[in-house]
């Protein structure tokens, strides 16, 4: 029982979520501002039997000080026994509905966050790491104009391979163009 509750309170932020613009953080010092969509969920695939999973979520940011967007993507897993991470220039592949890719380079560093514990003498093992990639505005239209239908992030373990369903593609286009509409 404790294992099924641990399952539900780390699916729950990916069940329950409305696509919106958060309100902008304005830098007390700078005077720049940052706007953010609300974090979603891209890919799920888990086993209610075996308590394993995987999952990915995505955040667009805008930022005043800078050209063009940013899109955060966080691979997550579960029971996988995995480690997760990504390094800086690790690269993530977005395949879009013509057979084209889009590649995109992270920004930064990210040594993720691993938890291991114990529920009821059962191991549990939860890993994720979070990537920012500059989306350029050639990436940004064909987004907008093609689907996405796979994504590929390189972490530490290997390749994190995720077949995109059209109603979480259709929620990363509408975060894009939330984040371009916000002034």
């Amino acid at each position: 029982m404790k294992t099924n509750l641990l399952i539900a309170i780390f699916l729950l932020p990916l069940i329950v979520s409305a696509q919106k613009l958060l309100k902008p953080d304005v830098d007390k010092i700078s005077g720049d501002t940052t706007w953010s969509t609300s974090v979603e969920k891209l890919y799920f695939n888990g086993n209610y039997l075996t308590a394993q999973g995987e999952a990915v979520t995505f955040q667009v940011v805008k930022f005043s000080n800078a050209n063009g967007l940013v899109l955060i993507l966080n691979p997550q897993s579960l029971n996988m026994g995995e480690d997760l991470s990504i390094a800086k220039n690790h690269q993530a592949f977005l395949k879009l509905s013509d057979n084209s890719i889009i590649t995109l380079i992270s920004g930064a560093n990210d040594y993720g966050n691993a938890v291991y514990t114990s529920i009821a003498h059962t191991p549990v093992q939860s890993s994720s790491t979070t990537a920012f990639y500059e989306l350029p505005d050639a990436a940004i239209e064909k987004l907008k104009t093609l689907s996405l239908v796979f994504l590929r992030i390189e972490t530490s373990e290997g390749n994190f391979d995720c077949d995109i369903k059209p109603k979480n593609a259709a929620k990363l286009v509408k975060a894009i163009e939330l984040i371009q509409k916000a002034k």
